[in-house]
């Protein structure tokens, strides 16, 4: 399986060099890396994994949602249950870190030193009303539009300029397919927008696979946004997400809640 990362992407469209920037100064924990890299090739050892490589009898379900086979692309991306609560995490994690850079760019007043300890608030506003941002915030068409909410707006009252940064942390290896259609997705707000209040509006997608990857339009995106914003730091921001998720399915809560269900489930059987 070595190597399946590799082989798998797209190196016409996404950077090669960029896709691995979190890796080479070292600053993750070896554990951290080596279970990313693992990640990559498909050789952590989940239910699926066992069964159909090493050829175990066991059940090759997911253990959070018992429904899906094991795999790991299923858990750190398309797993139900994880969905509800640990990408929402993983995702608002990366957003949190984009709004405090933009809040710095642009004078708005912090109580928090670091971004990790930034809580962001639904409406910021710099000094003299210049910048308003706003935080999963609905925006108030004239007519009703379905997706008419971003995880970031930047309202530029001396400019006239209206930006909407949609995050995504992809499971899709085709991180360009992605953003393409956030922008497809945000088209009609965009025009509304112009319309309505005849501003220049721009979607500003901000997509990181699970792993890291990252297309060559990324640089582009992410420059057009106040601050210089690190691709390294996001990236790891996203990763170690992702290393959460799969250290809690594979090696703590989930495999701790279904030996407990399994011997609650024994007892049943034994008093019946």
């Amino acid at each position: 399986m070595h190597g399946q990362y590799i082989i798998n992407i797209d190196r016409q469209l996404i950077n090669k060099e960029d896709t691995f920037l979190w890796s080479l100064k070292g600053d993750l924990k070896a554990a951290t890396e080596s279970e990313i890299v693992a990640a990559q090739d498909q050789v952590l050892q989940t239910k699926y994994y066992a069964t159909k490589i090493l050829n175990t009898e066991i059940d090759s379900k997911c253990r959070p949602c018992q429904k899906f086979d094991e795999t790991i692309d299923h858990i750190i991306s398309a797993g139900p249950i994880l969905a509800k609560e640990q990408y929402i995490k993983r995702h608002d994690r990366v957003c949190a870190q984009l709004h405090f850079n933009i809040c710095k760019e642009t004078g708005v007043q912090l109580d928090k030193t670091h971004w990790y300890e930034h809580v962001p608030k639904s409406v910021e506003t710099s000094q003299g009303d210049k910048v308003t941002i706003l935080w999963n915030q609905q925006v108030q068409t004239d007519r009703t539009i379905p997706n008419n909410k971003s995880d970031i707006i930047i309202w530029d009252n001396e400019k006239k300029t209206y930006m909407l940064i949609v995050v995504a942390i992809s499971g899709e290896r085709n991180v360009i397919k992605t953003e393409a259609e956030k922008i497809l997705k945000y088209k009609d707000l965009t025009i509304e927008i112009q319309h309505m209040w005849n501003v220049k509006t721009k979607v500003i997608p901000v997509i990181i696979e699970v792993t890291g990857t990252i297309s060559n339009s990324f640089r582009k995106y992410v420059s057009n946004i106040p601050r210089n914003h690190e691709v390294k730091e996001l990236q790891k921001t996203a990763i170690l997400g992702t290393a959460h998720i799969l250290w809690k399915v594979l090696m703590q809560k989930y495999s701790r809640f279904n030996t407990e269900t399994n011997d609650i489930s024994t007892m049943k059987s034994n008093k019946k």
